[in-house]
C-alpha cells in the first residue's frame, strides 16, 4: 500500500461527498470545509461539529493527533504560537491532541486551531495547573486563574476524571476548558451548584435528556472567573445500528426543540464506509491504493447551555482512514 503522508483531509472530504448535503450540510459550511481542509493533513481521524437546531449553520472541523510525528508534521503548518511549540514539545503523559477548526470565523485558516489534550487518569492538579496549562498556553495561569481551576478539580466527585484540557486562545480569550468525564446526571447540579451556582438552573432543564446516555462529559470555561457556559455531552460504545438508545436520545432532543426531525434522521445515517469498490471515482487511489475504508461514525452529541441564549445541540460526525 502506497504511503498516505501526501494525503489530505479534503480526500476523505471527497470521498464523503455524498454525505456532506441538507440538512447537516449547506453549500457554503461544504465549501468553507474544503477550503481547509485541504490544508490538513489526511493520516488522522477527523470529527465534523454540525449544528443541529433549524436552519443552516457553520460545521467545524476536528482533527485528532495520535503520535509525535503527527504533531511534528502538524507543527510544520503553522506560524510560530503557543500551539506549535506545544505540538514540537509532545508533553508525557498526554495521550493524545485533539485540533479544532472554528469555520465561522473569516476566513477559515490552518494558522489558529484551538488545541486539546487529553489526559490519563488520575493526573494530580498540581501537575496540570503547574506544568500542563504553562506548556499548552505558553505562559502560566494567572493566580486567580489556578486557584478556580483547583477548586474545580477538588470538587469533583468520584468517580469522575478530567478528561480532556483546552487552549482556547484562537477565539481570542484566555480561558482554559476543563472537560470531565464520568459523572452521571444526577450529579452534574450538584458538583455545578459548587463551583458555577449561576449556570444551574439552565444545566437542570437539559441534565433529564441525558438519563441511561453513557460516557457523559461536563465541559466548563476558567478564567478570572467561572463562566456560566456549560457543555453537556454524551454517546454510546456502539453505533445506532446496534445500539437504539441512541433514537431514544435524539427523540428527546427532538422533544425539546434542539434538534429537527430531518436532522436527527441524518445524524442517525452517517455511520457506515466508503472503499475504492464502492466509491472508485472519489477514492484518492494514488496516494492510498486500494486497501482500506474510510469509515463514518457517530460520535456524541453536545447541548452547550448558556443562561440568557437557551441551549444548543450539536452532533460530531466522525470519519477517517482504516486500513484492512
Amino acid at each position: 500500500m502506497p504511503s498516505t503522508c501526501a494525503l489530505s483531509c479534503a480526500d476523505w472530504l471527497s470521498v464523503l461527498e455524498p454525505r456532506l448535503i441538507p440538512p447537516l450540510f449547506g453549500l457554503e459550511a461544504v465549501a468553507r470545509l474544503r477550503s481547509l481542509a485541504a490544508g490538513l493533513p489526511g493520516d488522522c481521524k477527523g470529527v465534523l461539529e454540525a449544528r443541529l437546531a433549524p436552519g443552516a449553520g457553520p460545521v467545524d472541523l476536528s482533527l485528532r493527533l495520535l503520535t509525535a510525528a503527527q504533531a511534528r508534521d502538524m507543527a510544520e503548518r503553522l506560524p510560530p504560537s503557543a500551539v506549535r511549540d506545544f505540538l514540537v514539545n509532545w508533553l508525557d503523559p498526554v495521550r493524545s491532541i485533539w485540533l479544532e477548526f472554528d469555520l465561522d470565523r473569516e476566513p477559515p485558516s490552518v494558522r489558529s486551531p484551538i488545541v486539546c489534550a487529553k489526559l490519563p487518569v488520575g493526573m494530580s492538579p498540581a501537575w496540570i495547573a503547574d506544568t500542563l496549562l504553562p506548556a499548552l498556553n505558553g505562559q502560566p495561569p494567572s493566580a486567580k486563574q489556578r486557584d478556580l481551576i483547583l477548586a474545580c478539580l477538588e470538587a469533583m466527585p468520584e468517580p469522575a476524571s478530567l478528561l480532556y484540557v483546552f487552549n482556547l486562545q484562537a477565539r481570542g480569550t484566555d480561558a482554559v476548558r476543563l472537560e470531565i468525564f464520568g459523572m452521571t446526571p444526577d450529579q452534574i447540579p450538584g458538583y455545578l451548584r459548587s463551583v458555577a451556582s449561576g449556570s444551574v438552573p439552565g444545566v437542570a432543564e437539559i441534565v433529564p435528556i441525558f438519563e441511561e446516555v453513557e460516557r457523559l462529559h461536563l465541559s466548563l470555561d476558567v478564567g478570572s472567573e467561572i463562566s456560566p457556559r456549560i457543555g453537556i455531552e454524551g454517546s454510546y460504545p456502539r453505533q445506532p445500528a446496534r445500539e437504539p438508545r441512541w433514537e431514544i436520545f435524539f427523540a428527546r432532543l427532538v422533544a425539546q426543540g434542539l434538534c429537527t426531525p430531518e436532522k436527527r434522521d441524518a445524524a442517525l445515517a452517517w455511520p457506515g464506509y466508503d472503499s475504492f469498490w464502492t466509491a472508485p471515482e472519489r477514492w484518492p487511489l494514488a496516494e492510498s491504493g486500494v486497501q482500506g475504508h474510510c469509515v463514518r461514525a457517530l460520535s456524541h452529541v453536545k447541548v452547550v447551555c448558556l443562561p440568557g441564549r437557551g441551549s444548543e445541540a450539536k452532533v460530531y460526525l466522525a470519519f477517517g482512514l482504516a486500513s484492512g
